[in-house]
């Protein structure tokens, strides 16, 4: 007897990990991958989705100088990162 063969290819080339990245440049810049969209952003808080997770960088003087290909680039004077995980019931 002759079994079917199951082949699925629609969503594979669509595949983008599920891992982020964050670079720090000394305590003037944060690099985070793979975002999916800013939250917010002021003068003293900058927030990303990134990977599942929350990414909040505190500061002063901060601004989000790139948002393109994934990457968001945030410049200031960074003071602190803060990292929550995305999930039901808490962070959209």
């Amino acid at each position: 007897m002759k079994y079917p063969t199951f082949t699925y290819l629609g969503l594979a080339g669509e595949y983008k990990p599920a891992r982020s990245m964050i670079t720090l440049s000394d305590d003037r810049e944060v690099l985070i991958e793979s975002c999916k969209r800013i939250v917010e952003c002021n003068d003293i808080k900058c927030s990303v989705i990134s990977a599942g997770f929350l990414v909040e960088v505190w500061g002063s003087e901060l601004n989000i100088s790139t948002f393109s290909n994934g990457s968001a680039q945030i410049c200031g004077k960074v003071s602190s990162i803060s990292i929550e995980k995305k999930g039901r019931g808490g962070v959209q």
